[in-house]
């Protein structure tokens, strides 16, 4: 099964937040002041019953110091990937990749034509995928039935590679980073086919700055624990119908 994260940056009200509505998994996302106190960044985080996933920074012009120790704060918090887009990948992937051999780099999808979508999930070892960037920029705004066949096709090509899920409340025609529960219509079905895909990652309600409040969180939590729920009373019924169908 794979977890629910929230994602935010890495201070005292925030782990605070994202534990008071519900959340044991997050994704915080890094600037070079963070990185320059990683080890107070850590010990932090190290208080909070919480697993971890590290968002790279979105520049290119970090330098060595910045690179390792962005290794290291991954290593103390035993992270399950790094996030990094493609244009930070290109630049500093190789360096990272030497400094940290463990560590799981795992590329977003952002702003990609369907054909490039096929060949950014060819060309790396690990991927985020993004499902609002998907929708907005590579779709640009389809209806929701080819985003979800788009979803699918996927997750049947790549979810061996697949180490981490990007899933914003986006609805065409709405701003962007939007709690899931925002975009129910969306966000249930896609849950679906990640579970049954075998996908055991994080899936990350990554949303604005307006939404990181303990209300707003805690309805994604809600909405992710009635899915379980109804999930698990599907099952139930499917195997009550099999044994029947046995007897």
């Amino acid at each position: 099964m794979f977890r629910l994260a929230t994602k935010f940056k890495p201070t005292r009200e925030a782990f605070e937040t994202a534990v008071a509505a519900g959340y044991r998994h997050a994704e915080f996302w890094l600037g070079p002041e963070i990185l320059a106190d990683w080890e107070q960044v850590a010990a932090l985080a190290r208080q909070f019953p919480l697993e971890y996933a590290l968002h790279f920074p979105n520049r290119k012009d970090l330098d060595q110091q910045a690179l390792e120790q962005c290794v290291a704060l991954y290593r103390a918090l035993d992270c399950r990937a790094m996030v990094i887009h493609e244009p930070m990948h290109a630049v500093s992937g190789a360096e990272l990749r030497r400094l940290g051999p463990d560590v799981k780099l795992a590329v977003e999808n952002h702003r990609l034509s369907i054909t490039d979508l096929d060949r950014w999930a060819d060309r790396h070892e690990h991927l985020t995928l993004d499902v609002e960037h998907l929708w907005k920029f590579t779709l640009e705004d389809a209806p929701l039935t080819d985003l979800l066949a788009s979803v699918e096709r996927f997750l049947n090509r790549s979810v061996g590679r697949l180490r981490h899920v990007h899933m914003p409340g986006y609805l065409p025609g709405y701003d962007e980073h939007r709690p899931m529960y925002c975009a129910r219509e969306m966000v249930l079905p896609v849950f679906t086919l990640l579970e049954a895909a075998g996908y055991e990652g994080f899936v990350v309600s990554e949303v604005n700055n307006e939404f990181q409040n303990a209300r707003e969180l805690q309805m994604d939590c809600l909405l992710f624990e009635q899915w379980q729920e109804t999930n698990r009373q599907g099952l139930v019924e499917m195997d009550r119908a099999g044994l029947k169908s046995a007897g």
